[in-house]
């Protein structure tokens, strides 16, 4: 007992008091990434020094090859994970001092492994949000906007019950595709100023990487700031700006014609993919 009460009086002792964050203004979009660095396991960084800035609205696009840190890193953009160093701002402001409610409502964040949760699909796409300080009518507006915005509303008044169809532990219940496109609806609920999708067409058919081309289309021209790792290609026309990364380094950052002449100066232009 008299050991466990020294290690937590050493806990609260070496932990700075948790104080209310100043609500900032409600940012236009832009990000700036300022050396930003993750510790590995052993000697190697999974990211080193990384830096580059997002202007509001602009599409990037994340490329490079498996195991290059760009899942570590939009993970630590949508603050999933710490940096060990360097800043992540949020139009000026750093991440950790923005109040994290407050910033959470204009992050929306697709990661790369699919995490749905026991609940209904309004729940899901809703963020669990609770309706003790709004209408139920309110929520289940937005929500049905989101899903409608990520081409999901359709697939979902098929299922059993629609909105309230219940899924199990994990999110059980539907199958990959499915469970993608309430995850990228959940993503867009209310509109964030920022979002963020890590693979967010791995397991969608061809209908559903055309749908989520046009989503990101509508996403911009409202004012999104998009950040998009992708493997497939398909996403390339909507993009402004290509970054590769490589072995936890930014290799390649720039317009996504100049970055394509680099990486492939033998090949034809892509079909469409053209300013």
């Amino acid at each position: 007992a008299r050991g466990s009460i020294a290690v937590l009086d050493e806990l609260f002792a070496s932990t700075p008091p948790d104080i209310a964050r100043t609500l900032l203004p409600e940012p236009r979009g832009r990000l700036d990434v300022e050396g930003l660095s993750v510790a590995g396991q052993g000697q190697k960084p999974i990211l080193a020094n990384i830096r580059f800035s997002v202007a509001p609205a602009e599409v990037v696009a994340i490329v490079g090859p498996s195991g290059a840190g760009k899942s570590t890193l939009v993970r630590a953009l949508a603050g999933a994970l710490r940096p060990t160093t360097g800043h992540i701002r949020f139009d000026g402001a750093e991440q950790r001092d923005w109040d994290s409610d407050q910033l959470a409502s204009f992050v929306g964040f697709m990661p790369q492994e699919t995490m749905l949760f026991a609940g209904t699909i309004k729940d899901n796409v809703s963020r669990f949000k609770v309706r003790g300080g709004e209408s139920a009518a309110a929520i289940d507006t937005d929500t049905i906007a989101a899903a409608k915005l990520a081409g999901a509303h359709e697939m979902i008044l098929k299922l059993p019950g629609g909105y309230d169809h219940v899924l199990g532990l994990g999110g059980r219940g539907l199958s990959a595709g499915q469970a993608q496109r309430i995850a990228l609806a959940r993503a867009l609920f209310r509109g964030p100023r920022y979002l963020i999708l890590d693979e967010p067409n791995a397991s969608l058919d061809a209908e559903g990487d055309a749908q989520l081309t046009q989503t990101i289309e509508q996403a911009k021209a409202a004012g999104t700031t998009i950040l998009i790792v992708a493997h497939r290609m398909s996403v390339l026309p909507v993009v402004d700006t290509l970054i590769v990364i490589r072995d936890g380094m930014l290799a390649l950052h720039g317009p996504r014609d100049e970055v394509l002449r680099k990486l492939a100066p033998q090949q034809p232009r892509v079909a469409g993919v053209t300013r």
